[in-house]
């Protein structure tokens, strides 16, 4: 996709495949929310934990710390 610059991937799962996807080790890029990696092209992979009924009720992703993520995001854009 040219013109891609920042990925967000909404999950561990999706954190694994998209670093899977570049050839990448895992134990390189550890998951963690909202945490950002440099990619080998240029690119910023921002993690968040998925937005599971689970982490809401558990507590785990709030409002605040997944719009983080993405104000996080834009802010790469600008």
């Amino acid at each position: 996709m040219p013109g891609l610059k920042v990925i967000v991937a909404l999950g561990a799962i999706a954190h694994q495949a998209l670093l899977w996807s570049y050839g990448l080790k895992v134990k390189e890029y550890p998951f963690g929310h909202n945490v950002r990696h440099q990619l080998p092209d240029g690119r910023t992979l921002i993690d968040s934990y998925h937005c599971s009924g689970y982490n809401w009720r558990t507590g785990r992703l709030t409002r605040e710390s997944f719009e983080a993520v993405f104000a996080g995001a834009k802010s790469l854009l600008a």
